[in-house]
């Protein structure tokens, strides 16, 4: 009997060993699969796919705060709804501090220059932060390459190659300083309700079909419709034919550039200035026909336009479009939700986008796009729970959660997530399809990348808003702006 138990008991050990055993080799060929320590249940949250390292511990980073600055727009604020849920999995405080435009630029500066750290998570502006503090972002490679923390959930090669070299890289790629987050692209807006209903008087007035969104909608078919709406739409349906952003602000700066690279022009001519970007430039290119053009071409716009135009930037345009002020404006793509949403009876679902007008040469739409880096300041467990945060945040399941708020955001960064859209939800906006068209070859447009770039932004923008408020000749607009230009080489 008690040599049967003792058998017994030998087979029951062995039978363990083997299960242990089998499970040891099915966990060693699952690594990346294995959950992370948590009492926590992740079905149906953001992390519920998220791929973890084998044994990651999910509250390695309780308690830490990070606080993320970023410029007041819609990506954003959809992004403070989500962070709630990553919290409370994560235990790390995520602290998003959205300010107005030029108190972003400001912030980022003193906390770059003074080295002090306070913003762990840096909205990272390819233009205003990437461009001049790259060296103050901490390489991202170091973070891709750590077995021991979380990884992107997606592939460097699923972000869209212009976005990835624009937002992620300096001058070459050597060094990962971001990573794609949002991908703000403008475009044009108009009501089509007023384009349906006066479709036929239109064509029987001025001969010619007023769809936006093909190559006859030019830019100076666009100022006729705006001047023809004016004088033949009812004020009560619509009251000014277009809206335009001249505000001194980089909106001015935007809108300009579209019609500019419409018209063949551009700021610069040096090689990857628009894409890894440059230290220095050598070929200004502010003196030629094209660009003399499109300053005649933007006073013009302008001229057409709600008078108050000249003090608008992008919020006030979308502000007056909302309130059912005007029939056409450009603006970011992230606007649609709320426009379509419009209180406005006339507005609400009412909205149209397309392409912006064609110039000479083409449709440009400009590229607003920027990512999330970290501050090299921050401590290195800082720098970790803010790479966690970013491996998340632009994760395909929080790319599209973004997409889908009701408030609206910015469109995914990566190839992927569009093949997931729902295609009724991808019906009812729009402006994906019309986006993913700006962001054709020859349609897309992408400013340049300088690392001393900001005065020469002031510069523009200061040149073209004295242009349309003082009614200054572009010639000299274009000579003054090349003697500026010239003494920042």
């Amino acid at each position: 009997m008690k040599k049967t138990f003792i058998v017994l008991m030998l087979i029951v050990v062995v039978l363990v060993g083997v299960l242990i055993n089998q499970r040891h080799i099915m966990t060693q060929d699952k690594t990346e699969t294995v959950l992370p320590h948590t009492t926590v249940s992740l079905e149906g949250t953001s992390l519920e796919n998220f791929v973890f390292p084998k044994d990651f511990d999910l509250r390695k980073y309780e308690g830490i705060t990070l606080n993320f600055i970023v410029e007041n727009n819609l990506g954003a604020n959809v992004l403070s709804l989500e962070t709630e849920e990553f919290t409370k999995l994560t235990g790390i405080n995520i602290k998003i501090r959205p300010t107005d435009y030029d108190t972003f630029i400001q912030k980022i500066n003193l906390d770059f220059i003074s080295k002090a750290g306070d913003y762990q998570l840096i909205y990272s502006d390819p233009y205003q932060t990437l461009n001049r503090f790259h060296n103050d972002l901490e390489p991202l490679e170091n973070f891709i390459q750590n077995p021991d923390l979380p990884s992107l959930q997606v592939g460097l090669d699923d972000f869209f190659e212009n976005q990835l070299k624009v937002c992620s890289y300096f001058e070459s790629s050597d060094h990962l300083y971001a990573i794609p987050f949002d991908s703000t692209t403008m475009i044009l807006y108009y009501r089509k309700d007023v384009f349906n209903d006066f479709k036929t008087q239109f064509y029987n007035s001025m001969g010619y079909d007023w769809t936006p969104g093909g190559p006859d909608f030019t830019w100076d078919r666009y100022i006729e419709i705006a001047k023809w709406i004016d004088t033949y739409v009812p004020n009560e349906i619509v009251k000014y034919g277009s809206g335009q952003m001249a505000q001194a602000h980089n909106a001015i700066f935007c809108e300009f550039s579209n019609i500019l690279a419409s018209n063949g022009g551009d700021y610069f001519r040096d090689d990857n200035i628009s894409t890894y970007g440059l230290s220095s430039f050598y070929k200004i290119d502010v003196m030629s026909d094209a660009f003399i053009k499109s300053l005649y071409d933007y006073k013009n716009v302008i001229a057409a336009a709600a008078p108050d135009s000249v003090n608008w930037n992008w919020e006030d345009s979308a502000d007056a479009f909302n309130k059912g002020e005007i029939a056409m404006m450009v603006n970011w793509d992230e606007n649609y939700a709320t426009l379509n949403a419009s209180n406005n009876f006339r507005v609400r679902n009412n909205v149209g986008t397309a392409i912006l007008p064609y110039g000479t040469e083409r449709s440009a739409n400009i590229f607003g796009g920027s990512g999330i880096g970290i501050n090299r300041y921050a401590s290195q467990e800082e720098k970790e729970a803010a790479w966690f945060f970013i491996a998340w945040a632009t994760s395909k399941e929080m790319q599209l959660r973004i997409l889908t708020e009701p408030t609206g955001g910015a469109l995914p960064t990566i190839k992927s997530a569009y093949d997931a859209i729902d295609p009724d939800f991808r019906a009812s906006h729009p402006q994906i399809d019309t986006v993913l068209e700006a962001w054709q070859p020859e349609n897309i447009y992408l400013r340049p990348k300088l690392a001393n770039f900001y005065p020469i932004e002031q510069a523009i923008i200061e040149a073209l808003h004295n242009m349309v408020t003082e009614d200054l000749k572009p010639e000299d607009v274009a000579l003054e702006l090349y003697k500026k230009i010239n003494e920042e080489r």
